[in-house]
Formats: structure tokens, sequence, C-alpha cells
């Protein structure tokens, strides 16, 4: 518990915590100004989980990774009597945190529609929590992978990397039997059996609710607990 609560206290009063407003809002935003009344929903969980979550969670973990740098460049860590691996895991669990936010900001916004317009309204405001919280948790094993880019490789290629095959991933293997064995399809892969959305972004006129959806859901747990150690 100290660990997390340590990791907590150095993020107060940074951009860290105003990122995870920041995204949602712009992914809502720009789906509606694509989507209109209709596709605003469907939109932005696309949008989010194709485009914006691999890139917050990319920049997420950078800043995350400078604010130890800028402390010391982890002198500070490694010479203080702790566990490196509680260290590191509480580390992975605040990130965890702050996304859950972002993604539950993400449903509030989308829930805008069951306000202003029911009728058009794709989603229950219950439904597009839940498939927003399961696109978080189908995205978690990115982390170890970030934090690990973003100490080796630096920010420009953590962040572009990871993006890019989020973005591409789904396009060309989404529909292939490769989806279940490449994590960046994961999330298309839930948001397509939960939520009806192709990995091409279009909505396929019904909500299907298949038990696979709980698939990548659990791998991308046990991927996140394998990464981590």
């Amino acid at each position: 518990m100290k660990y997390l609560k340590a990791e907590q206290l150095k993020f107060k009063r940074t951009i860290f915590n105003k990122l995870i407003v920041i995204a949602p809002f712009l992914t809502a935003v720009f789906a509606w100004l694509v989507g209109g009344f209709y596709g605003f929903q469907y939109m932005t969980f696309y949008w989010w989980y194709a485009f914006l979550l691999p890139g917050t969670i990319a920049i997420l973990c950078f800043l995350s990774h400078q604010k130890e740098e800028r402390a010391g460049n982890y002198y500070s860590i490694f010479s203080m009597p702790i566990n490196l691996k509680r260290f590191e895991f509480a580390k992975a669990i605040i990130l965890i945190e702050k996304l859950v936010i972002a993604g539950i900001l993400l449903a509030v916004f989308s829930s805008i529609s069951n306000i202003i317009s029911p009728t058009l309204a794709v989603y229950s405001i219950g439904h597009g929590f839940v498939g927003s919280s399961g696109l978080i948790i189908a995205s978690i094993w990115q982390i170890p992978i970030c934090l690990f880019l973003a100490r080796k490789a630096g920010m420009f290629l953590s962040i572009i990397g990871n993006t890019l095959l989020g973005i591409l991933s789904p396009i060309m293997f989404g529909k292939t039997m490769f989806a279940w064995i490449c994590p960046y399809c994961w999330g298309a892969k839930f948001a397509e059996m939960y939520m009806g959305i192709r990995s091409n972004g279009t909505f396929l006129g019904e909500i299907l609710y298949s038990w696979k959806a709980s698939l990548p859901i659990v791998l991308s747990a046990l991927l996140f607990i394998l990464l981590s150690f």
C-alpha cells in the first residue's frame, strides 16, 4: 500500500492527471464532428481504442518514467532499501487506475447521447460503461511494454511505435486468425463482439453479446501479469 501511496503523490498537480481528462474529451469531440448524432457513440469508442488510447498509454508511461528521471535518474530508487518488484508493480497499478478513470470519463461523454437524443443512442448508459471499462482492460498489457520502451527508446519511439501498432494492427489482422495472437487486436475484438464495432470503425447495426468478448480481457490481464514480472 505504501508503494501505491508514494506513486499517487508523485503525480499530484501535474499534467499527468490533466491528460486523463483531455484525452477522452478530445476523442468525444472528434467523434461528434465525424459521426454526428447517430454515429457519435460507436465512433467515440472506435477512435478511443484505435487511435487515442494507445497514444495515451504511451504518454502516461513516459511521464511516469520522466518523473523518476528528473528526480535523480532513478538513483534515489536504487539507493533505497525498497522492493523493486513492488515498486514497478505499484507504478503499473497506478497507471491502470488513471486509465480506468479516463475510461469512465469517456463513458460519461458518450452517454450525452442518451440524454440529448435517446432515440438515436446506440448503447445504454450501462452498456457504454461496461464497454469502456472492457476496452481499458483489454489494453493494460501495453503498460509494461511502454514503460520499458520509455526507458530504452525515449519518448518519440515509444509513443509513435505504440500508436502506429494500435492503429495498423486491427486493420491488417482484425479479420484474420492472427487477431487472437496479436495483442494490439484484442481491443478491436472486444469492441466487435461486445459493442458491434468492426475493426474498420463501421457499426454492425446490432449489438452483439458473445461470451467470447471476455477472452480479450482475460488474455490482456494474463499478458500484463507476465510482462510485469
